[in-house]
């Protein structure tokens, strides 16, 4: 039984770092708590240095919660890494409280930082975590607590995210126990793992143990299969999101909405994920429903619409498109700006990021314009000048052809103009009455007509603010 159970474990890590890239002069820096998961990687991946050739480290994070115990497994991993020739790293933790909210997560987001920056710092290739089958059901099963989607049930992978390995994750809890005894090799236990304050000790002790006494026997193997047949699935939705994601960004890094659309539904959550990642650079904090929210957003609108995300992103719908930013980059502010426009001449609108170019022409020069980014205006009708100035609230304009006047918030909605778009829109006016919106709406006031002598032509090149629409204007 001894035997068996250490080929069992031995063979486990041999399998798994033969599907490594060649180990040959390469470094593992294993996080070693003392516990006997850690305890017993150490011991196998002790095994392996010279059959494999990489070189061995350990690393140990004292996070001080337990007092006379946190000071205890250190001493022990110190003792166990010097009677083994293994190199040691060991820090404390600063900051952690036992009464701290959410102290498991700052727990382990301390934890891999520390093993991230050493790894950087040492130049380890891998960093080996002991991991194992046991803790793979119950992260599966507490994922399907809190509800999770296929992403999630995929649980933990054997090698990623970065350079974590986890060597033991086909291994059960008790080969781990049964090896350690075959070898005769001391551990310590954290006393904090029976504690039923957590829930993943309420889930190893009580619900797994009772559903597979009462309900489904084998249970435990089953979540690890079907975690790994959900990570397959997932890996490939997500390649299949990958490819996706280039077919629905526009140059601008928006979603286009329609591509997004046409997609089949099991992709757009991957989708979403995909876009976010290259935006923000990870994922972390953000979760299912975040994701479940983006897309409602694309197949439901509203087309103004938008979602607070976490660590400060906002996903913005503007009508055909989504796009992601930060909140610290205050999108929607908009200085307010008036200024007079050249009769003759250039005139750059920073605030609205356009330049006007006016050319003032003789009657033989006379030409319609091309499109709608170019107005003309009867230069004897022209009073005090043309001005420009951002849009305000209740801004009107009597459309060249039409009787009446029209809401110029009306017109902005009518041509989908994003609402942060419509802060920065350059209203043209003529004696404060709005004359013209750039690529958009000519007012009726100052013709051109058979009378006319003398014209003035105004050109508009927008910036990054918007484009304007190129239709005919006149």
């Amino acid at each position: 039984m001894a035997r068996s159970a250490t080929r069992d474990v031995i063979n486990a890590v041999a399998r798994f770092l033969a599907k490594l890239p060649d180990l040959r002069g390469r470094r593992i820096l294993l996080a070693l708590s003392g516990g006997p998961d850690s305890t017993a990687l150490l011991h196998a991946l002790a095994t392996m240095r010279r059959r494999f050739h990489f070189s061995l480290a350990a690393a140990h994070l004292n996070h001080g919660l337990r007092a006379a115990e946190s000071d205890r497994d250190e001493a022990f991993v110190r003792r166990l890494c010097a009677g083994m020739g293994i190199d040691l790293t060991v820090e404390r933790a600063h900051g952690l409280e036992p009464d701290s909210s959410n102290l498991e997560a700052r727990c382990r987001a301390a934890r891999y930082g520390f093993l991230t920056a050493l790894a950087e710092r040492n130049g380890a290739d891998y960093i080996a975590t002991a991991h194992h089958a046991d803790d793979q059901a119950e992260t599966v099963m507490m994922r399907l607590l809190r509800g999770t989607g296929v992403t999630g049930l995929g649980a933990m992978a054997e090698v990623g995210p970065g350079r974590i390995i986890r060597p033991l994750l086909g291994v059960r809890r008790a080969a781990i126990m049964q090896y350690l005894a075959a070898i005769g090799a001391e551990f310590v236990e954290d006393s904090s793992n029976a504690w039923l304050t957590y829930d993943r000790n309420r889930v190893r002790h009580q619900l797994l143990p009772l559903l597979e006494r009462d309900y489904a026997p084998g249970l435990t193997g089953r979540l690890v299969e079907l975690a790994q047949e959900m990570r397959e699935v997932d890996d490939l939705v997500g390649a299949l999101a990958g490819k996706c994601l280039g077919e629905c960004q526009n140059p601008d890094g928006s979603l286009e909405v329609a591509a997004v659309l046409r997609l089949h539904p099991a992709l757009c959550s991957p989708l979403m994920r995909r876009y976010v990642a290259s935006r923000v650079g990870d994922l972390l904090g953000f979760e299912r429903n975040h994701f479940e929210a983006m897309r409602r957003l694309a197949r439901e609108g509203p087309p103004n619409g938008r979602i607070v995300l976490p660590r400060g992103w906002i996903m913005k719908r503007r009508y055909g498109k989504m796009f992601l930013v930060s909140s610290e980059r205050h999108y929607d502010a908009a200085p307010a700006f008036e200024i007079p426009l050249a009769v003759h001449g250039v005139t750059v609108v920073e605030a609205a990021r356009t330049t006007f170019e006016s050319a003032l022409l003789p009657r033989d020069r006379i030409s319609m314009p091309h499109d709608a980014t170019q107005a003309v205006f009867d230069a004897r009708k022209l009073g005090a000048g043309l001005s420009v100035r951002n849009f305000k609230p209740g801004d009107r304009i009597a459309p060249f052809g039409m009787s009446g006047r029209r809401k110029v918030k009306d017109v902005f909605i009518e041509h989908k103009i994003p609402s942060e778009a419509r802060r920065r829109f350059p209203i043209v006016l003529l004696d404060g009455r709005v004359a013209w919106l750039p690529g958009l709406v000519r007012s009726n006031l100052a013709p051109v007509t058979a009378q006319t002598t003398e014209i003035v032509r105004l050109t508009a090149t927008s910036g990054h603010c918007l484009e304007f629409n190129r239709r005919a204007s006149v």
